[in-house]
């Protein structure tokens, strides 16, 4: 099936709007975004950078070959766990939980809908806000990716996400109550 690259921005902080708003021109399963994890990142900016490319298809770069042990296991966690889901993104529906991305929000959500489940990616970049409500009420939230990071949400009437520095982002999978049933 086509690819189309989305961009060639290799500002980190900038591809979450460019990746969050993709789904509305180009298929998930089609928009590539480039994922560019730098030796100099911290673990979070590694996270935020994977994230950034895991409800799409992940182009990967950068100089990989300088990553330490630690940051090149973070990097390969991310394509495994892609790996376990990445055909359901041909099937899924996008929908922007916190609206359409703008360039500079301090908080930016995608979902993708995949029959009884949804993956979500959510960014926290510059706010001062470390809590944001996302209008989902899922039956159950569990984290994808980073996949030893600590939980960072509840689930009552909305899912509120806490991610307590800026430039950092996660990957849940929502599971929703089938049709028909509580």
């Amino acid at each position: 099936m086509p690819v189309q690259s989305l961009t060639d921005q290799q500002d980190e902080t900038l591809i979450p709007a460019i990746a969050a708003a993709a789904p509305t021109v180009v298929p998930p399963e089609q928009g590539a975004v480039w994922a560019y994890p730098q030796p100099d990142f911290d673990d979070e900016r590694i996270v935020f950078t994977m994230v950034s490319a895991m409800l799409g298809r992940i182009h990967l770069s950068g100089r990989l070959d300088l990553l330490s042990g630690h940051q090149l296991d973070l990097v390969t966690a991310a394509i495994e766990v892609y790996r376990t889901y990445r055909r359901a993104l041909a099937d899924g529906i996008p929908r922007w939980p916190l609206g359409i991305p703008g360039w500079r929000d301090g908080w930016l959500a995608l979902a993708i809908d995949c029959d009884d489940e949804t993956f979500l990616a959510v960014w926290r970049r510059d706010s001062t806000e470390p809590t944001c409500d996302v209008p989902l009420s899922p039956a159950s939230v569990s984290l994808l990716y980073p996949v030893d990071a600590a939980p960072c949400w509840t689930n009552d009437d909305t899912l509120r996400i806490t991610l307590p520095e800026p430039y950092t982002a996660r990957l849940l999978r929502l599971t929703n109550n089938p049709p028909g049933k509580a």
